[in-house]
């Protein structure tokens, strides 16, 4: 088992070493086997078999809160001193397989959390199994060779080398938008057929490895948007075109909603995305100004694409 961080940035990359309360639900109903105490098990605790016991709730639910640092943790609920674990399947929505091993996986950004309550042996079922448009998009502007056009290719489409094309949108940047049921996925960018394509090495941030290759990943839950830099580790949620100068977001903090207000730019949609990358809320304002109502979102950090008549940005923001 191996410990990596990656943060999710917007308009600059930044650290936080702030603490966050993170709570974690597991239904043990179904299970069937005997046992005791429901443990939390992962990289957060060194993979301990009894550091971090849950509560019984009543029900068959258990719980228990722990406070995390910014960064990616990889996980598993146990009974009873590792008697019993969590058996997941490679490939669903809710893991990711690194090293042969395939744990449950968590990304925690600068916000308390209270995690969607799992199922013992299985992810938690939203209802809702896809397909979830899916945007990659990739600055190729650092690249400095010739090529003629990008591919993303991965285990979604057999790594084929010519499948699925991305599109030059300009400035180095190329985007394609995927139809993805939710899933976990390895991939890489790579160039005309395979003639080229990136190079990561083991415990990059963002990546796996598992039979001696080093892949990007990604965990589709929803609908969400992930730029990357050709060959860097880790990812943002957008790319940077129109920019934060040219539009106010405010309150931010709010405990309500944000008003979003430009210097006499069009404001076409605006997409919001927790800080998994799932997407949230979708508005079309086609005006200057705009609200986006936060009352149904629960405390913590946001992310909003705005694309406007001018090109794109985004804006941290916090719902108190």
């Amino acid at each position: 088992m191996k410990k990596f961080y990656f943060f999710i940035a917007l308009l600059i990359s930044f650290t936080s070493y702030a603490q966050n309360d993170v709570t974690f639900t597991v239904d043990m109903n179904g299970y069937g086997t005997a046992f005791t105490t429901v443990y939390l098990s992962g990289e957060l605790n060194g993979w301990s078999g009894t550091a971090n016991p849950m509560t019984d709730m009543g029900g068959g639910i258990w719980s228990t809160t722990v406070s995390l640092a910014d960064g990616e943790y990889q996980y598993k609920f146990s009974h009873d001193d590792w008697a019993g674990q969590d058996n997941l399947t490679a490939g669903d929505a809710c893991t990711v397989t690194d090293g042969g091993f395939t744990n449950r996986i968590l990304e925690v950004n600068g916000s308390a959390m209270t995690l969607d309550t799992a199922s013992f042996n299985a992810c938690y079922d939203d209802g809702n199994a896809g397909p979830h448009n899916t945007t990659f998009t990739v600055d190729m502007s650092g690249y400095g060779a010739a090529f003629t056009t990008v591919y993303i290719s991965g285990q979604f489409n057999g790594w084929d080398g010519t499948s699925n094309p991305l599109t030059d949108i300009g400035g180095g940047m190329w985007s394609v938008t995927l139809p993805l049921p939710e899933i976990y996925t390895e991939f890489k960018f790579q160039i005309d057929g395979w003639s080229d394509q990136e190079n990561f090495m083991p415990d990059d941030a963002g990546t796996v490895t598992n039979g001696g290759f080093t892949n990007r990943y990604i965990n589709v839950l929803g609908e969400q948007s992930r730029s990357y830099v050709w060959n860097a580790e880790g990812s943002t949620l957008s790319t940077e075109e129109f920019t934060p100068a040219s539009f106010k977001t405010y309150p931010n903090p709010t405990t309500n909603s944000w008003n979003v207000v430009t210097d006499n730019v069009t404001i076409n949609t605006i997409q919001v995305y927790d800080i998994a990358g799932r997407q949230v809320m979708a508005t079309t304002p086609n005006a200057v100004t705009a609200t986006i109502d936060g009352a149904a979102l629960k405390a913590g950090i946001y992310f909003a694409t705005i694309q406007t008549n001018k090109g794109q940005s985004s804006v941290k923001l916090i719902k108190n």
